[in-house]
């Protein structure tokens, strides 16, 4: 594997990522070297009778987002925290040497647990991305040290505030592209009429809703797993100068 990427978003199965982070991640695209690792492909589906067209609908999605993805073929279903995961995981940190990664954050009760064994499985990974002593696990990769790492959100978990840093994205001009990227995945959310909600609606009422807390008319939200060393009040000053000199 040659790539290297600035970001990964990392998603328990093709569509998650883009569902929890879609703008944000062609938004980034514009200007960085973007990917998504899926854990699994996502199959078997009560949707879709064959997996290699999940796969070609992921890789769609990533061709409409303008970005790249690996697919790293756990067992869907049966995702579990464990340490072959996360080495194998952490092997893919090692590999494209990412500055931000993002997973996919919390339980999601009464939807799949892979979600949230995917956040266990990351969560690891990331630290054992940096650790030394451990290049015979890594088929002799040296450590990876990521120092920022972000969580996205899907609108399904019970817990809207785990984490000590929350920031919204405003992906307004990028809103169509998340949207085209997730109808890309005929097999989940076109072939079936009676799939309740639809996407689309789930997606922009998501996105209003975050959109609405920034003053603008679509975003997606970010947990931070440590504090960020910005300056808030030299912000917060420059705004008032700026809007007073506006005044004047």
């Amino acid at each position: 594997m040659s790539d290297i990427f600035d970001v990964i978003a990392v998603s328990p199965h093709p569509d998650d990522a883009e569902i929890g982070c879609g703008g944000t991640l062609t938004q980034l695209a514009e200007k960085y070297s973007v990917g998504i690792v899926d854990l699994t492909n996502g199959e078997p589906t009560p949707f879709n009778d064959d997996p290699e067209i999940r796969i070609k609908e992921s890789l769609e999605a990533a061709r409409i987002l303008g970005i790249k993805r690996i697919l790293l073929d756990l067992p869907n279903r049966e995702l579990m925290d464990s340490i072959n995961a996360r080495i194998a995981l952490a092997k893919i940190f090692r590999q494209t040497k990412p500055k931000i990664v993002i997973g996919m954050q919390g339980m999601t009760p009464q939807a799949s647990p892979d979600h949230y064994q995917s956040q266990l499985i990351f969560d690891a990974a990331t630290f054992y991305s940096r650790l030394s002593k451990w290049e015979h696990l890594f088929e002799g990769l040296p450590p990876w040290r990521i120092n920022h790492v972000f969580y996205y959100f899907t609108a399904r978990e019970l817990n809207l505030a785990p984490h000590p840093l929350q920031f919204i994205m405003d992906i307004t001009e990028q809103f169509e592209i998340k949207k085209q990227s997730l109808l890309a995945y005929k097999s989940q959310f076109k072939a079936h009429p009676s799939y309740n909600p639809p996407i689309i609606d789930w997606i922009e009422g998501m996105g209003r809703y975050f959109g609405s807390m920034i003053g603008c008319k679509y975003g997606e939200i970010f947990y931070g797993a440590k504090i960020l060393n910005f300056n808030l009040f030299q912000q917060f000053l420059d705004r008032s100068n700026n809007q007073e000199g506006q005044k004047e």
